[in-house]
């Protein structure tokens, strides 16, 4: 998994904690968490999460039998291999939400080595 995408991923999880409204403590944590993991997300990629977001309730979602876990549409086989790339973010051809692949992918076998620019693939 991209290094952007586990950070993304770790983004709306803390935003939906302060959404459904946790215990104070828990709101400053994540408040906290959420500051932090926006300045580490590139503005552009930032930018298209938060314009998916205010469009649809789950703007990032996970890639399981090759179908996509927002609309489950069966992804091409371009898609796919994108997803498989190194220091790319992909978007599902369907309905536009960030893509990652789901399990057994190693979140931090790239983060030492990321590059300073990334793009999203737009469909």
């Amino acid at each position: 998994m991209h290094w952007t995408t586990a950070k993304l991923i770790a983004l709306e999880r803390a935003e939906g904690f302060l959404a459904h409204g946790w215990t104070l403590p828990s709101q400053v944590a994540f408040a906290e968490q959420v500051k932090s993991l926006r300045r580490e997300i590139p503005p552009s990629l930032l930018a298209t999460y938060d314009q998916l977001k205010a469009g649809q309730k789950e703007p990032l979602v996970g890639v399981s039998q090759n179908k996509c876990g927002g609309c489950h549409s069966v992804l091409s086989p371009a898609a796919l291999a994108r997803l498989s790339k190194e220091y790319e973010i992909s978007q599902c051809e369907q309905c536009g939400r960030l893509l990652y692949l789901t399990g057994g992918h190693d979140l931090t076998a790239h983060a030492s080595s990321f590059p300073s620019k990334l793009r999203v693939r737009h469909e």
